[in-house]
C-alpha cells in the first residue's frame, strides 16, 4: 500500500467511523474495511508498533506469547515471509525455552508459537523444552502450592485435575491449545486424554450454564455487581472463547470429545454476541455494560477472532454471525491509531476494570491479529457482501414498541401509510405513522402517544379502526388492572407524507371486570355498527357495541364462555367489513387444557352461525347465555396431537374462512411446537388442516405455548410469514437459537419456505400483514429483546415490497 493511501485509510478510519458506526450490519464501509490489502497493512502496523515497543527485551512470559500467537496466525493467513520472521526470531532469542513453572498455564503460553513453527518446519529443538516439562505431567497425582504459584485453593497440595491446575478461566486459552499441538507434533493419543481430563474438570467446575459464561475464578462464585448481576469478565471469557478455536484446531474430527468442544463453543456464541454493544465492542463487565461503561479492546479482540474462526471452520453461520463480527472488526478499528496501537485495552488484571483510551498491551495486539489473521482467510468480496445481505430491505418502521397477537388490527394500511399500534418500553400505548409514499419528508415517521398512564406491558397495545377516511379510533386498556377501558378518536391530516392526527381527549368508559385486548370491527350493512371484543365479564370474550360511531357503548356482555373465570376461550376475529364476523376460538388457555381444541364460528345478520351455516343462536339470545366453544364447529382436536391455540384467521377469495394455530406436541412442555393451517372446503362441507412446519420452543418459561408467531397474508391466503427458532422443513435449531421470520409459499400441494432474517443477537417475533395492502410483501413484526410481557425493548420493522 502506498503512503498516501495509507494516510487517507486512517483518516478514513479516525474521521469517518464514528459518524457511520450504527449504519446497517453489512455496510460499504465495512466492505473497504475488509479488503485483503487494508487488513494486512493494519496488521504490519500493529507488528512493528509492538516489536519497537518490546526493544531489544526478550520475554517469554504470557503476554508475550498472545503477542506472537497471533504475529504466526498472521504469517499462516498472509504467507508474508515478515510475519514469519518476527516469529521465528523471537523463538530462537528465547532460546526455545519456556518462561519458567512447567504446571503454571501462563508460562507455558509461549509454547504455542514454537509448535506452530514446529508443525511448519519440523526441526526437533523447537519442542524439546516443552517436551520435557509436560512429560511431568503424566501419572502426577497432586501438585503443590509451590509448584504454582498462587492458588486459590487451601492446603499445600491438591489433586492434580483441571479445577486446581487451570484455576483461572485464562488458563484455558494458556495451556489446552498446547497440549493439542503436541499430540498434532508427536501423534501421541496421551496428550489428547490428558487434554480432555483436565478441560472438562475446568470447565465443570468454572462454567456456569445458565449464564453461558465463566466464572474468572472459584473467588468470584456468587459475586454481585453493582446493579446486583453477576460478575463476569469480558475478557477471561474471551481467553475460554479464543482457546477453544485454537485448542479444536488440533482435535481430530472423529475424537469422539470433539463434539464437546463445538457445544460449548456454540453455547458461548450464543451468549457472547448478545452483549455487543451498539460500537461493536464489549464491556470490561461482559453483561453488565453499565457498571463498566468504557469500550474494550481485548476482549473485543479475542471474541471478532472467535467468531470469525467460528465462521472460516464451518462451526458458525457465516450469514448469521459475520454482521456481528464486522461490526467488531470495525469497531476495533476505530480504537487503532495510525502507528498501529490498539487503545481501550484492559491492562493486565482478574476482573473487570475501568479502562482509558491511551491503555495498549501486547497481549491485546496479539489477539487483534488473530482477528486479523482470520479476516484476512476470509477474503471477503464485494460479492460476498451483496451474497450476504438480507433478502429484502427491513424498514425500521416503529422505533419502540411491542405487541401481542389478541389485539386487532394492530397495523392498519390506508394506502398512503401504516398506522402502528404497540406499547413501548416505557409503557405508553401509542400509534406510530409511517409514510410508504415515493417521496418522503423528513416527517414520514410521525409518533403518538396515546395513553393518559404508563403501563409496560404488550397486552396493552392499541386496536385501531379507520372509521372513514378523514377519522382513526384507538381503543386500549391495562392489562387485567382496571374495571374500565380507553379509546380516542383522531382527526386524520396533512399528507401521506406528513401526516397530522388531533386525537380528541382520551375516553374512559368503565367496565363490570378487569379488561384486556381489544378488537375492532365495523359493518356497512349494519349501518356501521361497531364491534369492540374485548375481555371483561368473567375473564371471557365480551362484545361492546357503539351504534354512533364510538361516540357512546352499550353494556358489555360475554358472548362465549368455558368455564369459571379462570378458564376462558382465546378468541381471533376476522371481518369482511360488510355484514360478517368470523371467529376461531380454544376451549381455555393450553396451559390449563390438555385437550385444548380449536373451533369455528362467525356472525352474521343478528346470528351465529356453524362453519356449514347451521345456525347457532341470536345475538340477543347469546346476550344473556353465552355460546360454550361446542356449539362451534370444530377444526382441530387436541387429543390428537397436542393442545392447540389460535393465531390467525383470514378468508380466501371465495369468502371461505383461514385459520392458522399452533399445536404443542410435547403438551405442557412447550418445546416443540407446530404451526398448523385450516381451510374450510365447501364442496365436502369440512374443515381441511394440517401441520405446516416447525414452530420450534416457546419464547419464554413462563408461557410453555408463546410461539413466535405465524401470519397469513389477506390479500394471498397461500401466502404466510411465520417466526420461529429451527428450521421450519426439520425442526433443527437454527443458527443462534434466535427467532427469525420466514416467508411461505403454497403451491396447492406443499409448503416452501423463504428465510427472511438472520438477526444473531435480537429475535424477530410476531408477524402481522395488514389487510388491503396492494405490495407484492407487506409484512411487520417486532424485533429486539423479548424476555416476557412485561419486560422488553423491541422496535417494529417490516418489509413493503412494492
Amino acid at each position: 500500500m502506498k503512503l498516501n493511501s495509507v494516510f487517507i485509510y486512517f483518516v478514513f478510519l479516525v474521521f469517518v467511523l464514528p459518524v457511520i458506526a450504527v449504519a446497517e450490519p453489512l455496510n460499504t464501509c465495512q466492505e473497504l474495511l475488509c479488503q485483503r490489502e487494508n487488513v494486512k497493512d493494519v496488521m504490519k502496523r500493529v507488528v512493528a508498533f509492538q516489536e519497537e515497543a518490546f526493544g531489544d527485551k526478550v520475554v517469554t512470559d504470557w503476554k508475550v506469547g498472545t503477542f506472537y500467537s497471533g504475529v504466526y496466525a498472521a504469517y499462516s493467513a498472509t504467507g508474508d515471509e515478515d510475519f514469519y520472521h518476527a516469529a521465528f526470531d523471537w523463538c530462537e532469542r528465547a532460546k526455545w525455552k519456556l518462561s519458567g513453572r512447567q504446571f503454571f498455564a501462563d508460562d507455558i503460553c509461549t509454547a504455542q508459537t514454537f509448535l506452530d513453527i514446529y508443525l511448519k518446519d519440523k526441526k526437533s529443538h523447537m519442542i524439546a523444552d516443552i517436551s520435557r516439562a509436560l512429560e511431568d505431567y503424566f501419572g502426577k497425582q497432586n501438585l503443590n502450592r509451590n509448584e504454582m504459584g498462587w492458588v486459590p485453593w487451601k492446603g499445600q497440595e491438591a489433586s492434580f485435575t483441571g479445577r486446581h491446575l487451570w484455576w483461572w478461566c485464562d488458563s484455558l486459552y494458556m495451556a489446552p491449545p498446547v497440549l493439542s499441538r503436541m499430540y498434532a507434533a508427536t501423534g501421541d493419543q496421551n496428550y489428547l486424554e490428558l487434554l480432555h481430563g483436565l478441560y472438562w474438570d475446568t470447565v465443570d467446575f468454572l462454567y456456569n450454564e445458565k449464564e453461558g459464561l465463566f466464572s474468572r475464578d472459584q473467588t468470584y462464585f456468587g459475586k454481585k455487581t453493582p446493579n446486583g448481576k453477576p460478575v463476569f469478565w469480558s475478557r477471561g471469557n474471551g481467553w475460554v472463547y479464543a482457546g477453544l478455536i485454537r485448542t479444536m484446531d488440533y482435535i481430530p474430527d472423529d475424537d469422539p470429545q470433539k463434539r464437546k468442544y463445538l457445544d460449548l463453543f456454540s453455547k458461548m456464541t450464543d451468549t457472547i454476541v448478545k452483549y455487543q454493544q451498539e460500537d461493536g465492542l464489549w464491556r470490561s463487565s461482559i453483561n453488565d455494560p453499565d457498571w463498566k461503561p468504557m469500550k474494550e479492546t481485548s476482549g473485543t479482540s479475542f471474541y471478532c477472532f472467535g467468531l470469525l474462526g467460528g465462521i472460516n471452520r464451518g462451526y458458525l453461520d457465516k450469514k448469521t454471525y459475520l454482521p456481528v463480527a464486522l461490526k467488531a472488526w470495525q469497531g476495533l478499528l476505530e480504537c487503532i491509531n495510525s502507528q498501529g496501537r490498539l487503545g481501550y485495552a484492559q491492562l493486565v488484571a482478574g476482573a473487570p476494570a475501568n479502562v482509558r483510551p491511551n491503555d495498549s498491551i501486547d497481549y491485546t495486539h496479539g489477539a487483534f491479529l488473530l482477528a486479523a489473521s482470520e479476516l484476512y482467510k476470509m477474503g471477503l468480496t464485494k460479492e460476498d457482501f451483496v451474497e450476504l445481505r438480507e433478502p429484502y430491505d427491513i424498514k425500521l418502521l416503529s422505533q419502540d414498541g411491542a405487541w401481542t397477537w389478541f389485539n386487532d388490527e394492530r397495523v392498519i394500511f390506508d394506502g398512503d401509510g401504516l398506522y402502528i399500534g404497540s406499547n413501548d418500553s416505557h409503557g405508553t400505548s401509542r400509534v406510530d405513522y409511517y409514510s410508504v409514499a415515493k417521496a418522503q419528508s423528513p416527517f414520514a415517521y410521525q409518533p403518538f402517544a396515546l395513553s393518559s398512564w404508563q403501563s409496560k406491558d404488550d397486552h396493552n397495545n392499541p386496536a385501531l379502526l379507520l372509521l372513514d377516511r378523514n377519522t382513526i379510533l384507538a381503543c386500549y386498556t391495562e392489562h387485567n388492572l382496571e374495571k374500565q377501558w380507553y379509546y380516542r378518536i383522531g382527526k386524520l391530516g396533512g399528507s401521506a407524507s406528513f401526516r397530522t392526527i388531533d386525537w380528541q381527549k382520551e375516553v374512559v368508559v368503565k367496565a363490570p371486570a378487569v379488561t384486556t385486548y381489544n378488537n375492532l370491527v365495523k359493518l356497512s350493512n349494519e349501518n356501521g355498527r361497531i364491534y369492540n371484543f374485548i375481555r371483561c365479564v368473567g375473564w371471557n370474550p365480551t362484545i361492546l357495541i357503539s351504534e354512533d360511531n364510538a361516540s357512546s357503548w352499550q353494556e358489555p356482555f360475554d358472548f362465549i364462555h368455558s368455564g369459571n373465570d379462570r378458564t376462558r376461550p382465546y378468541v381471533k376475529y376476522s371481518s369482511n367489513g360488510i355484514d360478517r364476523i368470523d371467529f376461531i376460538y380454544t376451549d381455555a388457555h393450553p396451559r390449563q387444557a390438555p385437550e385444548n381444541n380449536v373451533y369455528h364460528m362467525y356472525y352474521k345478520a343478528g346470528g351465529f352461525y356453524k362453519t356449514d351455516g347451521t345456525f347457532i343462536r341470536s345475538l340477543e339470545d347469546v346476550k344473556g347465555n353465552a355460546l360454550i366453544p361446542s356449539e362451534g364447529t370444530m377444526i382441530y382436536a387436541g387429543v390428537s396431537e397436542g393442545r392447540g391455540w389460535v393465531w390467525d384467521l383470514e378468508y380466501d377469495k371465495s369468502g371461505n374462512p383461514i385459520a392458522a394455530f399452533i399445536n404443542s406436541v410435547d403438551g405442557a412442555v412447550g418445546n416443540d411446537l407446530r404451526y398448523r393451517i385450516g381451510r374450510w372446503n365447501p364442496d365436502e362441507n369440512k374443515w381441511e388442516q394440517e401441520e405446516i412446519a416447525f414452530a420450534g420452543t416457546h419464547i419464554y418459561a413462563r408461557e410453555q405455548h408463546y410461539a413466535g408467531g405465524i401470519a397469513i397474508d389477506p390479500e394471498n391466503v397461500d401466502r404466510i410469514y411465520i417466526s420461529c427458532d429451527v428450521d421450519p422443513y426439520t425442526g433443527n435449531r437454527l443458527p443462534g437459537g434466535h427467532y427469525q421470520i420466514f416467508k411461505g409459499y403454497y403451491d396447492g400441494v406443499c409448503w416452501d419456505y423463504e428465510q427472511l432474517t438472520f438477526d444473531a443477537q435480537v429475535d424477530n417475533i410476531r408477524p402481522v400483514v395488514p389487510r388491503g395492502h396492494k405490495c407484492e410483501d407487506m409484512v411487520l413484526w417486532c424485533r429486539g429483546r423479548y424476555d416476557t410481557y412485561e419486560d422488553y425493548e423491541t422496535v417494529i420493522v417490516g418489509i413493503i415490497n412494492n
